[in-house]
């Protein structure tokens, strides 16, 4: 008998940035906004472990005013892209964000500061909303009956081979 104790797939290593795109991520790791003593602006850290090898990518979305004096509020972009937005006048439950499946389009930039400068490195350009947001969103009216909804949602789940969803899938 060894000591040896299988662990799961090993962590594949990446160097350098991603190829600009859209990617995958889970939320891994979040920190209450802070406002920004210069901005006066709200800021939310985040990172994202961009999926499928978990690279990790800071984002700080922020919300208030932009260098042009309009409004604008990245952090309820981020929210509706996770499917973790509050009702309206709510604060959100930033410990239920860790976790969190979303999608979002990187692109390469070279650091300004710290132990990066000079290197390319990936920053969240945006991130995507789902086509469908909360389990109450509104669902566009139908003019077909309940029994030919069904009977066209079997019809395309036997199309396609059945049921490959998984449960916590978001939409895109």
């Amino acid at each position: 008998m060894s000591n040896y104790r299988y662990k799961g797939e090993p962590e594949q290593r990446v160097f350098g940035a991603l190829p600009e795109g859209d990617y995958q991520f889970v939320v891994a790791e979040i920190d209450e906004p802070y406002t920004n003593p210069r901005s006066g602006n709200d800021v939310l850290p985040v990172k994202l472990s961009i999926q499928p090898q978990g690279v990790p990518v800071f984002a700080n979305p922020w919300c208030g005013t932009d260098k042009n004096g309009e409004d604008r509020d990245g952090i309820a972009e981020f929210l509706l892209a996770v499917n973790r937005a509050p009702k309206i006048g709510e604060e959100p439950d930033w410990k239920r964000l860790v976790g969190a499946k979303g999608k979002c389009r990187l692109k390469v930039e070279i650091a300004a500061q710290g132990s990066l400068a000079g290197k390319e490195v990936n920053k969240v350009a945006w991130f995507h909303r789902p086509k469908q947001v909360g389990p109450g969103a509104e669902q566009p009216p139908s003019s077909y009956s309940p029994a030919e909804v069904n009977q066209a949602a079997k019809a395309a789940q036997a199309a396609t081979g059945g049921d490959d969803l998984e449960p916590d899938d978001i939409p895109f």
